[in-house]
């Protein structure tokens, strides 16, 4: 059973174990910022209450656990989320070669947040919005 947080975080039931997970390679917008609310409802449409695979990679510096997600329908929730223009690909993290490529695809047809001349990455808006 799965819950969404945000764009790029779920919680995961398995039995009676809850675990946030962190889609591995991406950051969607954070709350707050432009398109975070399209972005979760994305997720939510994609996979709440579904039943997923969870391919665990590891585990980042909050706890998380970071993962590939595979929905019902065998897609990979990552590339989903960046081919709808829903996230970035992390600069940081992606491994994944396709996700350059849908998120080249997706800002050439300037899907999401890509309508924006010049979207903030998470990571930077993050930065500038600390207190």
């Amino acid at each position: 059973m799965v819950w969404i947080q945000d764009g790029d975080s779920l919680i995961i039931k398995n039995g009676k174990k809850k675990r946030t997970v962190r889609l591995q390679g991406i950051d969607s917008p954070e709350k707050g910022q432009p398109y975070a609310q399209e972005a979760k409802r994305a997720a939510i449409n994609l996979a709440k209450n579904r039943i997923v695979r969870v391919l665990v990679k590891e585990s980042d510096r909050y706890g998380r656990t970071v993962a590939k997600v595979i929905l019902p329908d065998g897609q990979n929730m990552s590339h989903a989320m960046v081919a709808m223009g829903l996230a970035w690909r992390h600069i940081y993290f992606a491994k994944d070669p396709i996700l350059k490529t849908l998120e080249a695809e997706a800002r050439k047809k300037r899907l999401g947040l890509w309508a924006d001349k010049n979207p903030t990455p998470p990571w930077v808006w993050k930065r500038q919005h600390r207190f």
